[in-house]
């Protein structure tokens, strides 16, 4: 029988950890500082992110499919949890 508590996407191989995360894609927005939000709006963001029942690896939004290290750093981004966004 299968394992269908995964998604085809969330297999070993593609997860990355937060440090892969923030070395290959935040760091390279920091730099280019092009529509990304405060250090302090970013931790709160990532804080709500990361005591939401919706993250998955420490890293994705069931709810979207995101990296929410990524998303919080964005300005024009929003959360995707049902209804109610959390930021």
């Amino acid at each position: 029988m299968p394992d269908n508590t995964y998604c085809k996407g969330c297999r070993e191989n593609v997860r990355m950890t937060p440090d892969e995360i923030d070395e290959k894609y935040v760091k390279p927005l920091k730099l280019q500082n092009k529509g990304v939000v405060s250090e302090e709006i970013y931790r709160y963001r990532l804080s709500v992110c990361m005591s939401c029942q919706g993250l998955e690896y420490k890293t994705t939004c069931r709810y979207c499919g995101c990296l929410v290290q990524i998303k919080a750093r964005l300005i024009s981004a929003k959360c995707s949890f049902p209804y109610q966004p959390k930021w």
